[in-house]
């Protein structure tokens, strides 16, 4: 059977299953099947097949329309440039999430007094180690409440980073030591039924990760307000959220005593990240 062949196959059959991408799911299924990459593959349509890619091949569309999303399939995810290790204990990491990085690493950029980060709820370690990656000079922790997640962090800053940063299990700030710079986080910010629309269409990722309380902001808001016990004078607050939040956002960093607050928009032109500068520590 010829490639080009067993790729319409698994179009058709990701299609029929109301896939969202069939196309694309399928070509990057039959790349992993295969062991060629995306560009290989579309050159070698016509050539045939082995038993054994094929065979693989229909496993991962099986996966795939049973509900489990192409990342854990393939078990890698790439983001920030970066091909990081995940698995159903973490979320998996979004094009958005990206915002936060390219924030935190301009504005460590810009502000030589900046030492220290910690990447708070980092799930799979994916905005620390991307700011481990490129901020080299600059000493970057992690903290999650997730022991299975903190497993898939170190796995990640062990394959991407070659060591590991120091990480802590811990429930928000509760277990974490010392003070810092700059703090990231990606809370979860879903609102309950967000979530379970995603739970019924058998979408896999940890409810931790994704629930984020009645308004969607129960634990960016105790971020926001336990924080400066954390920041070092003058230390920068970002948190990932929904741009519909960010005006609640906004109003509980004022009122906790943030200044300088700002949104940053990702490429889709929406608000993503929400930044402020605590002086009062």
């Amino acid at each position: 059977m010829k490639i080009q062949s067993v790729l319409h196959e698994g179009y058709s059959i990701l299609y029929y299953a109301e896939v969202e991408t069939p196309m694309l799911d399928a070509t990057v299924l039959l790349s992993e099947a295969t062991g060629l990459r995306k560009e290989k593959l579309l050159a070698s349509l016509p050539d045939e097949i082995d038993d054994y890619s094929y065979k693989r091949f229909k496993q991962f569309l099986d996966l795939r329309c049973s509900g489990i999303p192409v990342s854990y399939i393939r078990h890698k995810k790439e983001f920030f440039g970066l091909e990081f290790y995940v698995d159903e204990r973490v979320l998996v990491p979004r094009p958005d999430t990206e915002t936060l990085v390219e924030a935190a690493i301009e504005k460590a950029k810009a502000d030589s007094n900046i030492k220290d980060i910690l990447d708070i709820c980092t799930g799979s370690g994916c905005v620390a180690i991307a700011l481990k990656y490129n901020l080299k000079k600059l000493n970057v922790s992690a903290s999650d409440i997730s022991r299975d997640a903190l497993d898939v962090c170190a796995l990640n800053s062990a394959k991407i980073l070659g060591h590991s940063i120091p990480m802590y299990l811990s429930d928000l700030f509760k277990s974490v030591p010392g003070k810092y710079d700059i703090i990231t986080g990606n809370p979860p910010y879903l609102l309950a039924d967000e979530v379970e629309g995603l739970k019924k269409l058998k979408w896999p990722e940890p409810k931790l990760a994704l629930y984020g309380g009645k308004d969607g902001v129960e634990t960016a808001g105790r971020i926001i307000e336990d924080a400066p016990s954390w920041l070092n004078k003058g230390g920068y607050l970002m948190l990932e959220a929904a741009e519909s939040q960010m005006p609640l956002l906004d109003n509980l960093m004022l009122l906790r005593g943030y200044v300088s607050i700002y949104t940053v928009k990702d490429l889709a032109d929406r608000e993503r990240v929400i930044c402020g500068r605590y002086s009062s520590a």
